[in-house]
């Protein structure tokens, strides 16, 4: 098979080659890799930002990637073989895994959150933005907990964790602000912000109290950058998440970190929502396999609205 192959750390060591064919363990399925993102994360290993995060016994050429998106070729002891032939969604955390998905065929537990039976209708490109930014924004609305008709801020909402928020948000009932640019106020609106806090309008807790005066009841930060100036939105006695860092708390406000980690159910809705139109998938730019190392290089060049998408043809399978 064919996969990106990290032998050192920089995205100058990024390369691509030959690897041995996973196969199947008893509960697995091999899926024949179309499409795979390449996530933040992915980037701070590839410069070695995380690579603490790394247990020993994962050794390089490293391959990156936590999204996948292509068809099931092969099942494991104990896998319905029916699925073979069915187009699925894969998540790995490939820094316990110890592998990641940008590779041409990949092996993945069919339970336990990891993967996703996907319908036609959506393309590869589209479905391998799904899992992993889908997954930290499922889990933050989980956190938040809101009830239709309260109000949350988004901060970050044009970006891709950001967008699943607000559309999960919004599907829930729920009143979301969206804090972003200017220059993205009618995307957001068209991903269903009933108002915009533009963060050339200055500080980001009066911005919002000029639309919410006692303050919002609740804020998702998904930047790198805002820290405490986000707990200025909320109202006392509200709830601040972020898939960052998180800030100390103040006012009775309750702050939580979250984690994008594998969840069947909530997977599973995530793929069924965006082959149905009912998520935004929008891709940047897509990249043949082999580009790998400019893939990084475009995606580290950012930001872009949507994701770039490493894709794989099906002859790298073979």
């Amino acid at each position: 098979m064919r996969a990106v192959l990290l032998g050192n750390w920089g995205i100058d060591n990024i390369g691509v080659g030959e690897a041995a064919d996973p196969a199947p363990e008893p509960g697995e399925v091999l899926i024949a890799t179309e499409a795979a993102t390449v996530n933040p994360a992915d980037l701070g290993m590839v410069t070695g930002q995380f690579a603490s995060f790394l247990p020993e016994s994962i050794t390089a050429p490293y391959t990156p990637g936590w999204d996948l998106a292509g068809r099931i070729v092969a099942v494991g002891d104990g896998v319905d073989p029916s699925v073979v032939g069915s187009r699925a969604v894969g998540f790995s955390n490939w820094v316990e895994a110890g592998h990641g998905t940008q590779a041409s065929l990949v092996a993945l537990p069919l339970g336990g959150g990891s993967v996703a039976l996907a319908k036609d209708g959506l393309a590869s490109a589209q479905l391998t933005t799904v899992s992993l930014n889908g997954l930290t924004a499922w889990a933050a609305i989980r956190e938040l907990s809101l009830e239709p008709g309260q109000t949350l801020v988004v901060a970050g909402a044009a970006g891709s964790v950001g967008g699943f928020a607000l559309e999960l948000a919004a599907a829930g009932g729920v009143r979301v602000i969206a804090a972003v640019s200017e220059r993205d106020r009618d995307y957001v609106i068209e991903l269903g912000a009933y108002a915009v806090a533009a963060r050339e309008d200055g500080d980001i807790g009066s911005t919002v109290r000029k639309i919410v005066p006692g303050g919002a009841d609740a804020l998702f930060d998904t930047t790198t950058s805002l820290g405490s100036a986000g707990l200025g939105a909320v109202r006392d006695g509200g709830v601040h998440v972020t898939s960052t860092t998180s800030p100390e708390p103040e006012r009775g406000i309750r702050a939580t970190k979250i984690y994008g980690l594998p969840d069947g159910d909530a997977l599973q809705r995530l793929v069924d929502m965006a082959t149905a139109g009912q998520l935004h998938t929008p891709v940047a730019r897509e990249f043949p396999a082999d580009e790998a190392r400019a893939a990084y290089q475009e995606f580290a060049s950012g930001p872009h609205r949507g994701r770039i998408v490493l894709t794989f043809s099906t002859a790298d399978g073979s």
